[in-house]
């Protein structure tokens, strides 16, 4: 942990040279949506890391999760998870790669804003869809920067697809979210193992299609607030009804 700054910030000067940078900045922005190949947001031996202490805590300290949330219209939660408390506790490297100022920094240089803590039980998540018809469906997120890596993905066959809807508005008495799926066109995102993806979550709608048969998907989930939001408080009634 030690070397992880010094680490990263010469992977990325490395992988994200300043035209890249500015081309990657404006997909994201048009989008709400940026992949990252294997190894180009991290070096790959340090995501194998991330894979093997996120495998650790699933066997140890998960939880299953059956819920529909109401204010994303009865949206579907159906998975395991571990909590960020649990990731806190038990974790490492995961820690660390949240709080890096390196990894904040170039997440920062792409969304044109600075990152900033959210709340701690948002920080981060492991997610597991195990079973025929697991699912995270439709919604948008408390805050506004998401990074989602990919831990272990099914064949492209088996779900487990993202599927965006960017430049959206949350209400939370009316989230309509039906309208904005016959409203707009849907882009659809395929991600194997390895690779990760920065969503503008806020203002995305998003879900993940439901599992096709047993298979398998893990992600985790690490997620930031805008050091500019200037929101007094921020609700979290989904996060609490789904993970808490």
């Amino acid at each position: 942990m030690e070397n992880l700054e010094s680490l990263l910030e010469t992977h990325h000067r490395d992988a994200f040279p300043a035209q890249k940078l500015k081309t990657r900045a404006e997909e994201f922005s048009r989008n709400g949506y940026l992949k990252f190949d294997i190894g180009e947001l991290i070096p790959a031996q340090l995501f194998d890391q991330v894979i093997a202490e996120s495998d650790q805590l699933l066997e140890e300290h998960s939880i299953r999760r059956d819920v529909k949330v109401a204010s994303i219209g009865y949206s579907k939660r159906f998975m395991s998870n571990v909590t960020a408390q649990g990731i806190r506790d038990h974790g490492t490297i995961i820690n660390a790669l949240y709080k890096s100022p390196a990894l904040r920094g170039l997440l920062g240089s792409i969304a044109g804003d600075e990152l900033a803590d959210c709340w701690e039980e948002e920080h981060f998540l492991i997610n597991k869809l195990e079973r025929e018809g697991d699912t995270h469906g439709w919604h948008w997120g408390d805050y506004p920067y998401t990074v989602i890596w990919i831990l272990e993905a099914p064949a492209i066959e088996h779900g487990g697809i993202l599927q965006c809807i960017p430049h959206t508005t949350w209400d939370k008495q009316n989230p309509q979210i039906d309208q904005y799926i016959v409203d707009n066109p849907i882009r659809s995102y395929y991600h194997v193992t390895g690779q990760a993806y920065f969503l503008k979550s806020d203002t995305t709608l998003h879900r993940v299609t439901p599992m096709k048969g047993e298979v398998t998907r893990i992600i985790l989930n690490t997620c930031w607030a805008s050091a500019n939001d200037k929101r007094e408080q921020v609700e979290h009634e989904t996060m609490v009804a789904a993970f808490i």
